[in-house]
């Protein structure tokens, strides 16, 4: 995948959560960069996952850490779905058959709402943005290149 700018804005916005920025870009993305988008979103996810758990990756924490999620998006419309979140944590932990108990769309709209939070708790995060969207598009492309 080659440094696309308009996608890379576009996961900034969500990080910063900027909602009249990500729909502005979202509206610009070309339908045939839509594949590309997911890809990067799920590789920014991965990032910014990696740095949550760290130091403890156990059920325990990743069940903390949904539960934070859980308060804070508790009045999400549509509804936030803990045990869909902590499937997509585990997920990233080895456990990859707990996706298929997850449809596409809920992985997507979840890692978006997982990214906002990690950015917005997260200083050590937040002062590295940069870094993070740079290693999500080299992922990304990696992910890709092995399809």
């Amino acid at each position: 995948m080659a440094s696309n700018p308009l996608i890379r804005d576009l996961v900034r916005a969500i990080a910063l959560g900027d909602g009249s920025k990500m729909k502005e870009l979202n509206n610009q993305l070309p339908d045939v960069d839509r594949d590309d988008y997911v890809v990067r979103v799920a590789a920014m996810f991965a990032g910014v996952t990696a740095h949550v758990f760290e130091h403890d990756q156990s059920p325990a924490a990743i069940r903390e850490f949904v539960g934070k999620m859980s308060f804070a998006y508790r009045n999400a419309n549509p509804p936030f779905k803990p045990l869909a979140m902590e499937a997509l944590f585990r997920a990233l932990l080895g456990e990859d058959h707990l996706l298929d108990e997850v449809s596409a769309a809920d992985q997507f709209d979840l890692e978006i709402l997982a990214i906002r939070m990690i950015v917005d708790q997260y200083p050590a995060v937040s002062a590295q943005l940069e870094s993070y969207l740079n290693d999500a598009e080299f992922l990304a492309a990696e992910w890709q290149n092995e399809e």
